[in-house]
């Protein structure tokens, strides 16, 4: 095995491991019935296979439409490429990978028999498509710059980014819940995705400050200082969301969505 492919493994397995031990810290979280391996897999792959491979083409498209109709002639227009960034990154990236995993969430909705199961899959989704994101980072860090390069971007981003995006789509997986829960209840789902797209918008804002603020205050606080405050800020936020998500599932876990859920067969045991 060549050293090149080592180390693309290594990154992987690097990308691979944060995202899976989230997943297990979420599982966890449901003291009782608590999901199984199988069907929290296969919404992990759907987030990282078809979500994230469907971000990617429409965020291409649509920062493509953005450019040539919305602001024709980018290069040529002041900060063009920074405004250009700052719609992906807290418009478009937003909108479309919420979305995207939605669909993952909305498709593992039969395995939902409590609340709390829509922001346990919700999470399994964003995990998955955090591991594919962090992955495509690190080897892009790689190529840029080398492997300790690599490993420090893989580091910051599975303590936020990975974090976000499990954390965010849980609120979907509880819109659809929710709308499970109370049939026909559509704008309840909608809102929740909204509440994603809002919080990962938030996350990007946060961890983009050196290109928000007028350029007065990046001159005055310095780039260097304002980049590690807009990192830390963008961690804290990660990491409050993730445990705001750890403690509305414990709160939920016992809320079915159907009565039928409550017979004492089903209350309470473990499910493995």
């Amino acid at each position: 095995m060549s050293s090149g492919l080592t180390v693309i493994l290594i990154l992987i397995l690097l990308s691979f491991l944060p995202a899976i031990a989230y997943l297990a810290w979420v599982r966890k979280s449901e003291r009782y019935n608590q999901e199984g391996w199988a069907p929290l897999l296969r919404s992990f792959l759907f987030g990282a296979l078809i979500s994230t491979f469907i971000s990617g083409v429409l965020e291409l498209i649509l920062q493509a439409v953005y450019s040539t109709v919305v602001q024709p002639d980018i290069s040529s227009v002041p900060q063009g490429a920074t405004n250009a960034y700052l719609v992906l990154a807290i418009v478009i990236a937003p909108l479309v990978e919420e979305g995207m995993k939605g669909l993952g969430v909305y498709a593992s909705r039969s395995n939902f028999r409590y609340v709390a199961d829509g922001l346990v899959f919700g999470a399994a989704v964003g995990f998955g498509f955090g591991f594919v994101e962090n992955t495509l980072y690190g080897l892009s860090a790689l190529q840029e710059a080398g492997f300790a390069a690599a490993i420090a971007t893989l580091f910051v981003r599975a303590v936020s980014s990975v974090l976000l995006h499990g954390s965010a789509t849980a609120m979907t997986g509880y819109g659809v819940a929710e709308n499970s829960l109370h049939e026909g209840r559509g704008h309840v789902l909608a809102g929740y995705y909204f509440l994603a797209v809002l919080m990962h918008a938030t996350f990007n804002a946060l961890a983009s400050l050196p290109y928000l603020l007028p350029q007065y205050w990046v001159n005055k606080i310095g780039l260097e200082l304002l980049s590690l405050i807009s990192l830390l800020l963008a961690i804290a936020y990660a990491m409050s969301a993730f445990s705001h998500i750890r403690n509305r599932i414990a709160e939920l876990q016992f809320q079915p969505l159907r009565a039928s859920s409550m017979s004492p067969a089903t209350m309470p045991r473990i499910r493995r």
